[in-house]
C-alpha cells in the first residue's frame, strides 16, 4: 500500500476520533441505584460537562444532570454567568419529564417554558447528551412579543478539552 495512502488514512482516522471525542461530556454514568426512603430500585444517569454553546465563563463542569428511570425524572443543574463578580454567578435548575427510556436512549422533555419545548437525549451506546430548544406551535409562542426571537438552538454536553479548545480558539481569533 503507497506511504501517503496510510499517512492520508490514519489523518483521517485521527480528525473522526477527536471530532468524535470531544461531544463526549466529562462524566458519563448508566448504573443501578436505590432512591428514596422506601428503596425503590431504579436505572439512574449522571451525566456532567458544559453545553457546546455555552459562553467562555463557564466551566467544563457547569451542567450536571441526574435522571431516574423509576420516577420518570429527569433534573439539569446548570451554573450561568449573567455580568461580572461574584454576585453575576447563579444556578438554574430544570426538571425534565422522561417520556422514553430505552436500552440505547433516554429522551425527556421540558414544555413549561412560554415559548418552546427543551429536549434532552441522552444516547448510551455512543456516550452522548444533546439538548435542543424549539419554539413551541402554540398561538402564543408564535405571536407572542416575547418570543419572537426564540431560536432553534441544539447543544452538546462537552469535556473540558472541548471548552479548553473553543476557548483558545476565539483568543486566536482577537490576535491581529
Amino acid at each position: 500500500m503507497n506511504p501517503s495512502r496510510v499517512l492520508s488514512m490514519f489523518a483521517v482516522l485521527l480528525l473522526a476520533s477527536i471530532a468524535h471525542a470531544q461531544r463526549h461530556p466529562e462524566i458519563f454514568d448508566v448504573s443501578d441505584v436505590v432512591i428514596g426512603a422506601q428503596r425503590l430500585p431504579t436505572r439512574y444517569l449522571y451525566a456532567a460537562g458544559a453545553w457546546s454553546d455555552a459562553s467562555e465563563m463557564e466551566n467544563a463542569l457547569s451542567v450536571q444532570i441526574e435522571c431516574y428511570k423509576r420516577i420518570d425524572l429527569c433534573s439539569v443543574a446548570q451554573a450561568i454567568v449573567a455580568g461580572q463578580g461574584p454576585a453575576s454567578v447563579g444556578v438554574i435548575l430544570d426538571g425534565f419529564d422522561t417520556l422514553r427510556w430505552y436500552e440505547r436512549e433516554m429522551i425527556a422533555v421540558d414544555s413549561s417554558a412560554i415559548c418552546v419545548v427543551n429536549t434532552i437525549r441522552a444516547d448510551f451506546v455512543a456516550k452522548t447528551i444533546t439538548i435542543s430548544s424549539a419554539k413551541k406551535g402554540t398561538e402564543l409562542a408564535e405571536k407572542g412579543p416575547f418570543c419572537k426571537d426564540v431560536d432553534q438552538t441544539t447543544a452538546f454536553l462537552v469535556n473540558h478539552e472541548e471548552v479548553t479548545r473553543k476557548i483558545v480558539q476565539k483568543a486566536n481569533q482577537k490576535k491581529p
